[in-house]
């Protein structure tokens, strides 16, 4: 049972409590009204993306794109010209010269606004660079940053992307003949160097290209492949053929390397003019073998062809198996594609002689020899060697690509960079009466040196020798011994060769170089140039 008191004190504690409650939020009400919620910044702004190269070529212009987002709450309006996307580090440089927005003193640093951007929109800035192309200017990372002209710098700075700003390439040196015959297959060579900080590699897409209308081919060949890596700082050599115009004229020869997006940058090689002529007389120069190919392997024939003469050394054995050249000087006969002449075998001095004495040289004619060709590859040799004729098909041998030898179109021979001719010793006529013939093709060369044995009969050794360097072949010499040259048939599985020693080419120019060998431990260096029976000589491509 409640009282009138127990009830009264009851209602009035009630009171009490209710009113305390209302007085505490109403304190929290007038806490709140007194601190101010947190404003958004007007202007305010956050990377989103960027495309930018890892490489740019020295004053070169260069697209790029930067990505910024909107995040404060004033629109950037493109038409006020306030708000811009700035270079940093420090702000507004000109090392990068951004290409095609101007606007006054700032031209170069600065890109303008493409449209109207409202918050939260994002803009993409699409502009051109060109390092260094404004005048000079420190080196800068290619960095930035919103600027308005009216708040100043805001929101984030791009990452730095870490490009790599050089010259990129540099031309060295190339290697192509002033004259060629239409239609011709020729071998030349362009070097570059890697000026960047960055190694090229095959994988990448790298090309050298003919410069010109997009798509050149006057030449038949571009792009060419980048055909090794390619370290910062080294060179590159491009090896490749050309195929020159069906067309008589003079054409541009001119090449710059291409990015893997198919963009020339860098260097660019010398504009030079090739002149191209009408073939001339069909030329025979080179080493030939029986036909078809291979089925008489272990003899051969070479050919030093000049004017209306060929200088024929042909390479096979004697009754006994030992190695026999004989050496015939054959004129063009009143029949087109005929050329005959008087086979000699001779006698000398010791390979090994010093110094080789060519009055000891003794030549005596054993027969004739006639070579039919019926194209440039392929012919007949029907000669008479004591009193012993024979008729053999004969066909190039071929083991490489086949230069194009052209009698008298290069006057200056220092100038030639295949080596296919008959060599001798250096001067011209020192030691007549020994030589080496020198088949060119693709970078290798196979040689046919004859010579004296000991015993002053004739000898000849032959060489494999690859391009081992900038005008070096090196191989191993070889002696062989096979079927007597009239033996019917001649069975090739009956040659056999010895390793003798070693022999190394090295040529300063076109006509000048050394033979260096060494054979059954005796070593020599031999100065050889080109020898040249009928002016100027034949050149071979």
């Amino acid at each position: 049972m409640i009282d009138g008191t127990g009830l009264e004190s009851n209602v009035r504690l009630r009171g009490g409590l209710r009113w305390r409650v209302v007085g505490l939020l109403l304190a929290l009400v007038a806490c709140a009204v007194s601190v101010p919620l947190l404003a958004q910044a007007e202007y305010s702004a956050a990377f989103v993306s960027e495309n930018v190269p890892s490489f740019i070529e020295l004053a070169t212009p260069t697209s790029v794109s930067v990505t910024m987002q909107n995040t404060g709450t004033a629109t950037w309006y493109r038409t006020e010209g306030d708000v811009f996307l700035a270079t940093q580090e420090p702000q507004d440089n000109y090392y990068w010269c951004i290409q095609d927005n101007a606007y006054g003193s700032q031209s170069g640093n600065r890109v303008l606004l493409p449209y109207d951007v409202a918050p939260n929109q994002q803009v993409t800035f699409n502009f051109v660079v060109k390092p260094l192309a404004c005048g000079f200017s420190a080196p800068s990372p290619l960095r930035f940053r919103m600027l308005s002209e009216m708040h100043g710098t805001f929101g984030d700075e791009t990452p730095d992307p870490q490009v790599s700003v050089s010259t990129a390439t540099e031309f060295v040196s190339q290697q192509v003949p002033a004259t060629v015959p239409m239609g011709a297959v020729v071998l030349v060579t362009e070097t570059f160097k890697n000026t960047t900080t960055t190694t090229w590699q095959t994988t990448d897409g790298y090309t050298l290209q003919s410069t010109g209308p997009a798509g050149n081919t006057i030449w038949s060949v571009s792009p060419v492949p980048l055909p090794t890596s390619v370290a910062p700082g080294a060179t590159v050599t491009f090896t490749f053929y050309i195929t020159a115009p069906a067309t008589v004229g003079t054409y541009n020869f001119q090449w710059q390397m291409s990015s893997p997006a198919g963009v020339p940058f860098g260097g660019v090689s010398p504009a030079t003019a090739v002149q191209v002529i009408a073939a001339g007389p069909p030329n025979y120069e080179g080493l030939w073998w029986n036909a078809p190919a291979g089925s008489e392997s272990g003899w051969g024939i070479n050919f030093a062809h000049q004017g209306d003469t060929i200088f024929a050394t042909w390479f096979t054995y004697d009754p006994t198996g030992k190695g026999l050249w004989m050496a015939m000087t054959a004129s063009l006969t009143t029949t087109a594609g005929v050329y005959t002449g008087t086979l000699f075998q001779a006698t000398g001095p010791p390979f090994s002689s010093v110094p080789f004495d060519p009055s000891q040289v003794i030549g005596t004619p054993v027969g004739i020899g006639t070579l039919t060709f019926t194209d440039l590859n392929t012919g007949t040799f029907a000669y008479t060697v004591n009193g012993i004729a024979q008729t053999k098909s004969i066909a190039r041998e071929v083991f490489g690509q086949l230069p194009t030898c052209t009698f008298g179109i290069q006057a200056d021979l220092t100038l030639a960079y295949n080596y296919q001719d008959l060599w001798w010793a250096a001067p011209a006529g020192a030691e007549s009466g020994w030589g080496v013939n020198l088949t060119h093709q693709g970078d290798t060369i196979f040689a046919t040196w004859f010579t004296y044995d000991l015993d002053r009969t004739p000898l000849w050794l032959l060489v494999t020798a690859p391009k081992t360097a900038a005008g070096v072949y090196s191989g191993t010499l070889y002696r062989t011994t096979g079927p007597p040259f009239n033996a019917v048939p001649f069975d090739p599985a009956k040659v056999s060769g010895t390793v003798v020693g070693t022999a190394t080419f090295t040529f300063t120019d076109g006509n000048t170089g050394t033979f260096a060998y060494t054979v059954n431990a005796v070593t020599q260096t031999k100065a050889i140039t080109r020898e040249v029976f009928v002016a100027p000589g034949t050149v071979c491509q």
